[in-house]
């Protein structure tokens, strides 16, 4: 997809399948919604010693310091924010120098609903009827750019967009084998 220079959101999520591994999207949408470009990984399968030895960080690891970090990097739009549907990801603001938001309605932990002290030092801005909940430092130019995106009709629904879109992948990826 060709690119741009207008303000743009990025949808980053990671899914896991027992059989496939972890595969992450980044879908990126201009302000009407609209697809600008779309980036997923190929599944990572950690080994066993990297199960052993990040133990209960290896979700933290893999989505905010492995897939997320490879997403952004491949991605050649220039991001204004990347929206996340998993609290890990918040992590990608300290490295991708792009602010990372956290979709409330959208989010999701292995542990249960995300809790406000999951979200300590975390502001609330409104996007597109979503509540997006974003390290402080960022909260005034998260609040610029959703400002900017009032034609968005749904802040939620690029997640399902994302793991439709990676399941697709991974159907034409084992057809071809």
């Amino acid at each position: 997809m060709a690119q741009t220079t207008e303000l743009t959101i990025g949808y980053f999520t990671v899914i896991f399948d027992e059989h496939t591994g972890w595969t992450g999207g980044l879908l990126v949408l201009n302000r009407g919604g609209r697809p600008v470009e779309f980036q997923c990984t190929l599944p990572v399968r950690p080994s066993r010693a990297h199960e052993i030895l990040f133990g209960t960080t290896l979700r933290d690891h893999l989505i905010g310091e492995v897939i997320g970090p490879i997403l952004i990097k491949k991605c050649r739009t220039p991001l204004s924010m990347v929206c996340c549907d998993q609290a890990e990801s918040l992590s990608l603001s300290a490295s991708g120098g792009v602010p990372v938001a956290l979709v409330g309605e959208a989010a999701e932990n292995d542990e249960g609903p995300i809790t406000n002290d999951m979200l300590v030092g975390a502001s609330r801005v409104k996007l597109a009827g979503a509540t997006l909940h974003v390290p402080i430092e960022h909260t005034e130019t998260v609040e610029g750019i959703a400002g900017r995106f009032v034609d968005l009709v749904d802040a939620v629904e690029p997640f399902e967009r994302i793991r439709e879109a990676i399941k697709e992948a991974q159907s034409q990826i084992s057809r071809a084998s």
